[in-house]
């Protein structure tokens, strides 16, 4: 892998991945528009990085990745607790890009699609890659409709590519929605209670993000194609620890699915094995947002 094309390079997850592909000296074109510009200018210093800021359909994406190795398409616009509303026009909008990412792929170009757990739904016990899917989110069900457009196209196309479902991906800059930032960055538990904030919590596992960058470093420079994995902290009680570094594991939740996630296929085929310590991911979390509260308010003075 020389050259990479990511889409959600300014996301949460693409930023992490665009570091961990610029460490390797492997070249980058980034594409998001972008509401984290601290994120483009720490990325954007590197020689070996170029910036998009525009609507990918509304851009010609040939000249940017006719000498590409591979295209990571990271970018969603909907979020994992986005309500069941305007489901037919969420769906289109997302078919529609990724049609277009995937009109620029080719046979010496492999397209990784970055899905997630929410296809398989409330399941219980244990879950490969070949366990039916359910999906109970509009979230979900895009996924699960983009995976098989990646398939579908990849066979009329004659592209490669990998399909990888990840879990909730945590770590300093989580998204405000996610069940760790609100736990962390909540002042006055009084006026929102904690135990609100775990309602619709899903507890499968969580991975730092980090790993998670390198599970996709790695199915980028494998030599597999046409295949889908789950990617997990190989650790069945990950989310729970995770509340007890948070002081919360006492709070009381509504478990949305009880079953264990198998990721290893991942690590056979992929070399992938998580590396973080929960404790450790949630320390850097949280000194992530201390920091940032920090220069908020320096800067508002």
């Amino acid at each position: 892998m020389k050259k990479a094309f990511v889409t959600g390079a300014a996301g949460f997850i693409g930023f992490h991945l665009c570091s961990r592909l610029l460490d390797e000296e492997i070249e980058v074109v980034g594409i998001d528009m972008s509401d984290s510009p601290d994120r483009i200018d720490f990325i954007g210093r590197h020689a070996g990085f170029q910036y998009l800021p525009y609507e990918i359909n509304d851009t010609d994406l040939k000249p940017y990745t006719q000498d590409c190795d591979v295209i990571f398409h990271l970018a969603c616009s909907v979020k994992p607790t986005e309500p069941w509303e305007n489901i037919e026009d969420a769906v289109q909008r997302h078919v529609g890009v990724l049609k277009k990412i995937a009109s620029v792929a080719t046979v010496q170009t492999k397209l990784i699609y970055v899905s997630s757990y929410d296809v398989y739904g409330k399941r219980q016990g244990e879950i490969s890659e070949h366990s039916p899917k359910n999906p109970e989110s509009l979230f979900g069900l895009i996924k699960l409709t983009e995976e098989n457009m990646v398939k579908q196209l990849a066979e009329q196309n004659g592209f490669p590519f990998i399909i990888m479902r990840l879990p909730t991906v945590y770590g300093p800059g989580q998204p405000d929605h996610n069940t760790y930032h609100q736990l962390i960055s909540i002042e006055e538990p009084e006026d929102h209670p904690r135990d609100s904030i775990l309602k619709d919590s899903v507890t499968e596992d969580v991975l730092f993000v980090e790993d998670a960058a390198e599970a996709l470093f790695l199915a980028g420079k494998s030599s597999a194609k046409n295949e889908i994995y789950n990617v997990s902290s190989g650790n069945p009680n990950q989310w729970l620890e995770g509340l007890t570094e948070l002081k919360a594991e006492k709070l009381t939740f509504t478990e949305k699915r009880k079953m264990k996630i198998k990721g290893e296929k991942a690590e056979l085929e992929l070399g992938f094995r998580a590396k973080t310590k929960i404790k450790e991911g949630i320390q850097k979390q949280i000194l992530h947002f201390k920091n940032k509260k920090t220069d908020s308010n320096s800067n508002g003075i």
